[in-house]
């Protein structure tokens, strides 16, 4: 499922911005743990997004592991990206790493619950 980006109208450092910096990807990419609470908190509302529409029943706690995988995805975005990706398509390129950690995450609960009240 592809859900269209609205762009980030969030703060990150601070300031009002409708991007994200590269010398932000390039330190999460280093593994620096304020870099890496900065752009979860700065794409938690695509996050919640995608994970609201994955879960029809609204329940809580499933939202919050499918956001939990989602950040898991951002964090393998910021790993993989380069400079010739672009900083102005990093959103869409890490959708991409984003949607597919959920899905794997919805998948195995999934699996889990056919398994657990499946009729043998």
């Amino acid at each position: 499922m592809k859900i269209p980006l609205h762009g980030m109208s969030h703060q990150l450092d601070g300031q009002p911005t409708g991007k994200i910096s590269e010398s932000e990807i390039f330190a999460c990419k280093r593994g620096d743990w304020e870099a890496k609470n900065r752009m979860a908190h700065a794409f938690t509302p695509l996050l919640q997004s995608l994970a609201r529409k994955r879960v029809p029943d609204g329940n809580p706690s499933r939202i919050n592991d499918l956001v939990e995988a989602g950040k898991k995805g951002l964090f393998q975005a910021c790993r993989r990206y380069s400079s010739s990706v672009g900083i102005s398509r990093f959103q869409i390129f890490a959708l991409d790493y984003i949607e597919a950690s959920m899905n794997a995450c919805g998948k195995g609960f999934l699996a889990w619950l056919h398994r657990l009240f499946s009729k043998r």
